[in-house]
This record gives C-alpha cells, structure tokens and sequence, in this order.
C-alpha cells in the first residue's frame, strides 16, 4: 500500500517538465538567470542557451516556410487558372495606327517598347534560373531528408538520455532543453522540406506556364519593334531622299559657267551621296544587330540546355561526342575592337560635318566664298541660287548630322549585343571546357576499330578523295595561280641564297672564333639571327600553299589539308632552325663549344625524329581539321598513337646521351637527380597520352602533351639564351685578360729599359698568349657568381612563363575543387560556417611551397644582378636587404600557405603567442640569437669581410646567418659566435668605418748609434716599403733609453688587416739591410750569472789545476 505514495513523492522530486514547444521569450528569460562572471561554466551555461535560443529563430523560419508553402498549395488552383485565363487572352500588338506615327513618336515609342523587352528578357532569365534552382535542389532534397530524419532520431535518444539522467543541474538542464529546441527545429525543417518536395511539380509547372506566357510577349513585342524600325526607316530613308531630290533638282536646274556655284553644286552632291551611304549603313546594323540578337537568344537557350544536359555526362558517351561538334559550330568571338574604331570614326565624321554647318550658318562664310572668286562679280541671279545652293547644303548637313548620330546610335547597340553574344559564348566555353576536358571523345579501341582503320585507308588512298585538290587549284584563276607560281619560286630561291650566305659568313668567321684580338659578339648574334632568317622561307612556302589551294568554296578535304599545313609550318620551322644551329661551323658547335660529334648525333637523331614525325602530323591535324567523326577516330588516333610512340622513343635516346635539361654549377660526368625526374617526365608522358588515346581520350591526351612540348620549346629557349650571355661573358673576360696581358707587358718593358739589364730580364708573355690561357681556364670557375645569378633569373623567368603557358587549360583542373579533403570552421559576418579544403587548393598550396623555396633561394642573386649591382652601397647593406627579402618571401608564403589550408591567422595568434611564450622561456638563447641576427642586419655593428676581434679571437667576417656569425681566423679556422655575443658583449671591429689601422713596431739600437742616422735610415725604410700608407704620415720616436739600447717606436698604418704581418716582415727586412750597410748594432740584452757556492770561480788561467791548501 506504500508503494503508490513513494512513486507518488518521487515523481515530486524530479524536475518540473520542459514545456513543448519552447518560446524566444522563455529562453531568454533563462539566459537572463544566469549570474554575471567569467567562470567556464556560466559561459558554457550561456553558449548552450545562445544555441537554443538561435535553432528555435531558424525553427520560426521553418514553420513560416511551411505555412507559405501550405498556402501555395491551397492557392495552386486559383493560380493556375488565373495564368491559363492570361496565356488565353494575349493578343498580338496592333501594327495597323504604326504607318500614321511621325518620326518623334515612332522614336517615343521605340524607346518604351525597347525598355519593355529588356524588362521581359530580365523576368525570363529570372524564371530559367529558379527552374534550373528548382531542378538542382530537387535532386539533392531526397538524400537531404534522409540526413535530416537521421539528425532527428539520434537527437530523440539523447533526449530521452538526459530526460532520465541522474545528475540534474543548471548544465543538465541547459542541455535537455538546447535537445528539445533542437528536436522542433529539425521537425519544423523537416517538414518544411516535405511540403516543398510535394508543391515542387506545381511551382514547376507555374513557372514553365509564366515562362510561356513571357516568350510569347517577347516574340509580341519583337515583331512590334520590327514594324517600328520599320516605320522609323521609312521616313528617314522619305526625308533623306527629299533632301537628295532637292539638291539634284537644283543641279538639274543651275546651268551655269561659274567655278563658285559649281563647286557648291559639286558639294552638295558628295553630301547627298554621304546622306545615301549612312540611311543604308543605319539600316545594315539594324539587320544585323536583328541577327546578333536572335544569335544570343539561341546562346542563351543553348547555354539554359547545357547546364540540363550535363549531367548526362556521366552516362553517355555519345552526348559527349554530340556536345564537341556543337561547340565546334559556335561562332567564333566577335573582335570589338575593330567596331569601336568605326564608332570612333563616326564621332570624328559628325565633329567634321558640325564645323561644316557652323561655318555655313556665320554670314562670314557667304562673304569669304565671293571675295575668294577670281571672277566677275557675281550677277544678282548667281546670287540668289549661291544662297540656295547654301540653304541646301545646311539641310544636307543637318541631315547628315543626324543620320551620323542614328548611325552612332545602332554602332553602340550593335557593340553591346556583340559583347553579351561574347560572355554567353565564354560563359558556355567555361561551362563545357571543365567537363569535356576529362570526358572522352572517342569509344576505346576495340575489335571493330581494325576494320574502321582498313576502311579509312582505302578513302585515303582512293584517287576520288584528291581529285578535288587540282580543281581547287585551278578555280584560282590563271592570274592568281601564276603569282603563287612566282612567289613560290621566289621564296625557294630565297631559300638557297640564305643557305649560301649563311655557309658563307660561317666559314668567313670561323677562323676568327676564339682569337681575342678578332672575336666579336656581332659574330655570334650575326649568326643567331642568319640562322633564323634562312628556317622562314620553307615555311612561308607551305603558307602559300595553303592559301593557294584553300578558298570558301574548296571542298572540306581541302580546306582540312590547308589548314594542317598551316599547323605544319611551326615544327618545319624548328626542323630547319635546329639544322642551322648544328652546322659544323654553326652555333653551337663553334661558338658555344659544344662537342662536335656529340651535336652531330644528336641532331642526325632529331632530323629522324622530325622526317619520320611530319607525315603522322600532316595526316592528324588533316583528320582533325577534317569534319568526319570515323577518320578522326582510325586515321587520326593511329597517326597521334605513332606520334607518341616516336616522341618517347627520341627522348630515351637524348636520356641515353647524359644531356642536362638543367645546367648545374659544376660539370658534372652523370645526371643530376632533377635531371633523371625530368627525362623520365619526358619518356614517361607521350606513352601515358598513348594509353590516354587507346581509351578514347585522344582529345584531353593531345592537349596535356601540345602543353608539355610547348613547355619543353620554351625550356629550350631559355637555354639557348643562358649560353648566349656565357658567350657574352666569356669575351669579356678575354677582353679584359688581354688589357691586363698588354699592361703587364709595357711595365716589364719599361723596367728592362730602366734597369739596363738585358741579360737578367725576363722575357714578357705576348698578351694573346696570356688571353690564350685564360680562355681555356673554365668559365663556371671564372665567372660563377655571375653565371648563378643568371641561372636564378632564368630559372624564376621559365617559372613564370610555365604559368603562364599552363594557365590556358585551367579550368579543365577546376574539377579538383569537387574533391573535399577536410573541413574548416571560418567565422563570416558573425557567424561559424564550415568553410571546404579541396585539393586544388592542396595542390595550389603545394605549388606556393615549392614556389617560396625557389624564389627565396634565388632572390638574392637576382636582386644583386638587377638592382644592388647598380646601386652605390655601403658594405653589408646589400647582404641585409638580400637577407631580410629572403625572410620576407618565406612569410610570405608560409602565411599563403596556411591561408590556403584554411590556417588563418586569427585561429593560430593565441597559439601563436602560447608558443612563442613558452619557447621564449625554453628556448630563450635561440630567440635572442635569431633578434640579434636581426639587430646585426639592420644596425650593421659587423658586416660580411669585416675584421673583428671579440673575447680572444681574431678574424674575418665569412657568414652572417640567423642564430650564428662564422669568423674565420688567420689559421683558417671557421669560429662560431652566437649573434648575441656581438650585440651585449664588447668587441673591436677593425674595419667598420675605415679599414686602415696602425702598425707599432719597437727598433733598438746601442747606446753609441747616431741619433740622426737611425731616423733617418728608419724613414727611408719606411718610404721603400710598399705597404705603408703615406697619409696618415708615418712616425718615429725615441721613447726609450736603457742601460745598453735606444728603443725607438715606429707607427705606421697599412690599408688592411691583411697587410699587417707582411708589412712588418717587409719593414724590418729593409731596416736590417740598412742598419747592418752603416754599421749599426742591435744590442742584446745583457746578462750577468752569478754562482753563489764555497768556492768562488777563479777565472785566472791555471787555477783549475791549483790544489787545496
């Protein structure tokens, strides 16, 4: 009988129950309980409320969604009705009132009609966007739903969990309720969802009917402005033939021998004829801006089909083949620029015809017309036609003006079609390149496809299929058949000269490659540019062959075959431009220094390569420019399958040669690592396009390859321009070898002839030997700073250019940003969204690495080959602003990079300063270094070359790095001092503001010498010695007397720290030469033993034999 009460007490303890339905109000009112304060618990407490109170906001929206869309379906009916009712009662606009309006209200109404379709075409595109909206959301909403009734059970359990749980505290609570709001807005959501997915058919079907209903007004409304244009033709084309009637009425009328009327006469019918031409040219844009406008009504229509149709891709291979023959049929941009010339050449005509009619309307004019006349006096009947004559052409002129400024008018709405015609066709471009870049145009290779290739072969090789090239020839015409004979013999003959100059000036200059006293750079430039000129003729004749044998009316095997030989005249090109360069006495071979044999192999390789390469080419670029679908597919494939197979195989060979595609430092008997990576790119590439084409991606195969040779052309390039400036460099340095030989030469002249010492002279090297010497003496040794730095500019160069070369087929890469790898939370406008990281910008940041550790490994060679070099610095500014651009360019692109990865700066500063906190104290040494190493580029206490003495080391600055400085002493060994020593700690820096210093040495001489003599042999010593400086004057003093010498102090000063001990050595040598030729003592120091013992010394002869007494 207790039982009942006890569950009756406990359900009394258990906490009052969570209202159902929870109200903004009622939350905010617990929000407002909580106490004020910082403690994690009450603003835990508050962040549970704040989310509830914002999913019970988004519920509100929900359940006034679902309302909205409840009523939508009740008014569906109604609706419908009302639209079906309208799309009965339209009515064409009536045209018959058009042929009574004038010219002011045709224009009116033109304008208001013009506004009108632009209102409709707006509400159209509105309306295809929701549809298209409609469709994709309508996609997505039945796996969107799925999630939601998922988020919604398992938000059910933990209710229930915390419902029951023991611990009911304010959190428990807080949560329970943050579960309960979060249940209604998912149930709220849901059902919002579900109503949309049911009214979905009738909003779809209420859009399409107002679709309709606007196309129909739209077609309404274009043939009412056609009967408007129309009427507005008319009485232009009235009032422009009344004008021109009146002036040739007047010329039929005026019969006159006078020069004055008839040059007006003469006026007035060139106005007239220019009033003609622009009423037909207005009426020419209006046709055709007619057509440009049904052209982006189709685009538009087309690009609205589009983004339906795509996603068919995924199933159909056949679309895809449909949708490239479609884009192949797309008009091709139209240049804008060619039209805004002509719009510039209106307003220039109108400015012109209004200084005209101004003239006309000043009675000067009529004044200066009869003072200039060399006639008679003009009667009073020649007068009054003048005046009529002048009337005419002010209407004339008038007329003129204002058909220019219709003609400006139609210019600049034909402008603006052709440039929305432009974005719908680079809209479409954008929206297809993505897609069918990756899609493949043609079925794999299967059994049918040998077939399919015999019978290709046989239309091929059939003589119907090139009867039509002769015919096509000979619709040229004689004339023009014969002026492409002559040219064409013409430009062979060119051919032939070119060869001859070119051996020509080769064998002139080769003897005088190398010689330092004939060698110039001309040669080498000279033959560059030779070597260019005589590859063009044989392509400029395969560009009148192309011209000579295409015409709009040649047949589609012709028109094909010109436009591949068109394609064919770049690789012809390099064939013959290659040759040039590998001649026996050709570029590379005599100029660069290149091996002999070696070019010679190669190039025996390339010209294989290139001979057995351009029939595959003609043929696939004939198949492609061809437009049948089954040659592409046999002949065209088989030809780019060849291609691949021999491209791969003339790279492995190159690979067997050990030829650097990147030239290293130092020479080097094998490959670098980069240099394997890159050939076997190289290899590896065509025989991936290969398999590509097998599978049927021939298109996206051939694209990704015409990029890597375009690539490999460029790398080319920039090589061929690095041996260039090595060439440069290497005559200069000859040059200046020879300069230095000849001086060398005139000063041991000019001591022979001194000295008269012929038999001991030595006989002087000529200056070509010595010039001779240096040339052989390599370059990379002579000049490698030089030659790094160019390498850094070239390399960072054909980075840039790759770019920019690759930039082209971007978009065919955007796929990568449908592939998420993780996700991010990112606060915008006040609000956490999970922002996706997809692996484009994985590879983009990739790609910003490698980029920063390039471009910070060679910025400062290139900053000091293009701007330090040419600045006038002090020491060490140079390596300070090269060091702080490096440490700029890695921030730089570590914060690119986390930017890309989603690692902004606002979620790493807090760790960011606990790190740097916690490091300051574990790591403080290091961080006061890496501040010194700072301190040190910025105040410049030391620089790189800088003698310093700290603690008890002396030497030179070698390296300035960031936690450490390297000294390297007299012994040549490399000190490491921390940076902070130089910054708390004292030291003396020999050369910071002036290299010179002061040499003490100490001279003694006996107490007997002549004073006078030893400052004067010390000074004379000191004259002679070629490392003492005369200013600051040297100095000698007696500063010492002792008990056996004179010490004399001697201070000098040399220029450099270097010079100290050799200048000592060379200063004594002479002193001791000169004090020992006058017979001047250097004094030892005297020192007197004494032996303290029994017996005293006897120094007397004999006593060491005297006995003991």
């Amino acid at each position: 009988m207790f039982a009942p009460i006890l569950l009756f007490f406990a359900l009394l303890l258990l906490p009052g129950p969570v209202p159902a339905d929870q109200s903004i109000a009622d939350i905010e009112a617990l929000l407002s309980e909580i106490p004020e304060g910082d403690k994690p618990e009450l603003q835990k407490l508050r962040d549970s409320y704040n989310q509830a109170l914002q999913l019970v906001r988004e519920g509100e929206r929900y359940q006034q969604q679902a309302e909205s869309l409840k009523q939508f379906m009740d008014d569906y009916p109604a609706e419908l009705q009302k639209l079906e009712r309208r799309q009965a009662g339209l009515k064409p606009t009536a045209t018959d009132g058009i042929d009574r309006l004038g010219e002011a209200a045709v224009q009116q109404a033109l304008v208001d009609a013009q506004a009108q379709r632009l209102e409709l075409r707006r509400q159209r595109e509105e309306l295809t966007n929701a549809l298209n909206l409609q469709e994709l959301s309508n996609s997505g909403l039945h796996d969107l739903l799925d999630d939601l009734r998922q988020q919604l059970r398992t938000t059910q359990q933990s209710l229930d969990e915390l419902q029951f749980a023991d611990n009911q505290d304010r959190q428990q609570n807080a949560n329970r309720i943050l579960a309960m709001v979060r249940e209604q807005n998912l149930q709220k959501r849901i059902q919002a969802l579900e109503l949309e997915q049911l009214s979905s058919g009738n909003r779809d079907s209420l859009n399409r009917l107002r679709l309709e209903i606007l196309q129909s007004q739209l077609q309404d409304l274009d043939v009412y402005i056609d009967a408007l244009q129309h009427r507005q033709n008319e009485l232009r084309r009235a009032t422009t033939e009344a004008a021109i009637a009146e002036s040739e009425r007047l010329l039929d009328e005026v019969e006159t021998d006078s020069a004055l009327l008839a040059e007006q006469q003469q006026r007035n019918q060139q106005l007239s004829g220019l009033l003609g031409d622009k009423s037909r040219e207005v009426e020419a844009l209006q046709l055709e801006y007619q057509a440009v406008e049904r052209a982006a009504s189709e685009l538009a229509t087309m690009k609205t089909n589009l983004k339906e149709q795509l996603e068919w891709l995924q199933v159909s291979r056949g679309f895809g083949e449909n949708l490239r023959n479609r884009l192949s049929e797309l008009p091709a941009p139209y240049s804008l620029p060619q039209l805004e010339a002509r719009i510039v050449q209106s307003r220039v005509d109108k400015y012109g015809y209004q200084e005209s009619l101004d003239g006309l309307k000043n009675n000067s004019y009529r004044q200066g017309l009869l003072a200039s006349t060399l006639e008679q006096p003009p009667s009073e009947e020649q007068l009054l036609l003048l005046d009529e004559l002048l009337a005419t052409q002010r209407r004339l002129l008038e007329r003129l003006i204002s058909a220019t400024d219709n003609h400006i008018h139609e210019q600049t709405r034909l402008k603006v079609a052709y440039s929305r015609q432009n974005s719908q066709l680079e809209e479409i471009r954008a929206l297809t390149d993505e897609r069918l870049f990756w899609l493949p145009d043609l079925r794999p290779v299967g059994s049918q496809f040998p077939l399919a290739l015999m019978e290709t072969l046989g239309w091929l090789f059939t003589a119907s299929t090139w009867t039509a090239l002769p015919q096509s020839l000979l619709q040229q015409g004689g004339a023009s058949l014969t002026l492409y004979g002559i040219s064409s013999l013409l430009v062979v003959y060119l051919w032939l000269l070119s060869r001859r100059s070119l051996r020509d000036y080769l064998d002139k200059i080769g003897p005088r490659i190398g010689n330092v006293t004939q060698d110039k750079y001309d040669y080498t430039f000279n033959t560059l540019l030779l070597s260019l000129l005589t590859a063009l003729p044989i392509p400029a004749l395969l560009s009148l062959l192309s011209n000579a044998i295409d015409s709009p009316w040649a047949p589609p095997v012709v028109a094909a075959l010109a436009h591949a030989l068109d394609k064919m005249m770049l690789p012809v090109f390099i064939l013959l431009f290659i040759g040039n360069l590998t001649m026996n006495k050709g570029l590379l071979v005599v100029h660069f220094n290149l091996p002999r044999e070696r070019v010679r192999r190669i190039w025996r390789q390339f010209q294989t390569l290139m001979l057995t390469l351009m029939p595959a080419l003609l043929l696939f670029y004939t198949t492609q420019e061809y437009r049948d679908f089954s040659l592409y597919d046999s002949l065209g494939r088989l030809s780019f399958i060849f291609t691949c197979l021999l491209v791969s195989l003339f790279s492995w060979r190159l690979y067997r040669e050990d030829l650097p595609l990147l030239v290293s430092t130092p020479k080097r008997e094998h490959l670098t690592l980069v240099n394997h990576l890159l050939w076997g790119l190289l290899i590896v590439a065509p025989l991936l396009a290969l398999g590509a084409a097998i599978m049927g991606y021939l298109f996206t195969a051939h694209t990704l390859l015409r990029q890597l040779e375009i690539s490999v052309i460029a790398g080319v390039g920039f090589l061929m321009f690095y041996y260039l400036v090595r060439r440069w460099m290497l005559l200069q340095r000859r040059r200046l070898a020879f300069e230095r030989a000849k001086a060398r030469r005139a000063e041991i002249l000019a001591q022979r002839k001194e000295k008269e010492k012929e038999d001991s002279a030595e006989t002087p090297p000529s200056p070509e030997a010595e010039a001779a010497a240096v040339a052989e003496v390599d370059l990379d040794i002579i000049s490698a700073q030089s030659l790094g730095l160019l390498r850094s500019a070239l390399m960072l160069g054909y980075i840039l250019t790759l770019m920019l070369l690759w930039s082209e087929i971007n978009t065919a890469f955007s796929f990568l940003d449908t592939i998420e790898v993780w996700q991010v939370s990112s606060t915008l406008a006040g609000e956490d969204t999970l922002v996706p990281i997809s692996l484009r910008d994985l590879v983009i940041a990739v790609f910003v690495v490698v980029l920063t550790w390039i471009t910070a490994r060679n910025l400062p060679g290139l900053m000091e080959l293009s701007l330090l070099q040419h600045l006038n610095l002090s020491p060490g500014t140079g390596f300070a602003i090269t060091t702080i651009s490096k440490y700029l360019v890695l921030m730089v692109g570590a914060f690119t990079t986390f930017a890309m990865l989603g690692i902004d700066w606002s979620k790493t500063q807090w760790l960011v300063a606990a790190l740097s906190v916690g490091l300051g104290f574990g790591l403080q040494e290091i961080f006061a270094n890496f501040v010194s190493g700072l301190i040190i580029l910025f105040e410049k206490p030391i620089r790189i070359g800088d003698t310093v003495t700290i603690r008890d080391l002396t030497g030179t600055i070698s390296k300035i790095k960031t936690r450490a400085t390297t000294i390297v002493d007299w012994d040549r060994r490399e000190i490491i001092v921390p940076n902070k020593a130089f910054i708390t700690e004292q030291f003396i820096n020999w050369s910071l503001s002036d290299a010179i210093t002061r040499v003490k040495l100490l001279i003694r001489v006996r107490l007997d010498a002549d004073i006078e003599l030893v400052q004067r042999l010390t000074h004379e010593a000191i004259g002679e010695c070629s490392l003492i400086l005369d200013n600051p004057v040297p100095e000698v003093f007696l500063i010492e007397l002792t008990d056996s010498a004179l010490v004399y102090e001697v201070r000098v000063y040399v220029n450099d720290m270097s010079h100290r001990m050799p200048m000592t050595h060379e200063l004594h040598n002479l002193l001791l030469d000169r004090l020992r030729r006058h017979d001047i003592k250097i004094p030892h120091q005297q020192v007197d033993i004494r032996l303290i013992g029994e017996h005293p010394i006897n120094t007397q002869p004999g006593a060491a034999h005297a006995k003991p007494a």
